[in-house]
């Protein structure tokens, strides 16, 4: 599985916080990951159901995209 998969995030899981700065959307969220090494340990905030938890993630490559993975399908 994927990094977040061994670190116990879960479907459902609304990531609120990486190492403790705050995250605005899913945009955000890529900024801040990107702004570590592959091999670094974050800390991801969760929201899950009623509950925060802290979960420790090491971070690897992440796959590259092709153009046919980035761009929605078109629907007739």
């Amino acid at each position: 599985g994927s990094p977040a998969d061994k670190a116990g995030v879960q479907a459902g899981d609304t990531i609120t916080a990486v190492d403790g700065t705050k995250v605005a959307d899913a945009a955000s969220l890529g900024d801040l990951v990107d702004g570590h090494a592959v091999g670094d340990e974050v800390k991801l905030t969760v929201r899950r159901g009623g509950s925060v938890k802290t979960l420790t993630v090491k971070l690897a490559d992440r796959p590259a995209q092709t153009p046919s993975q980035s761009q929605q399908p078109t629907i007739p």
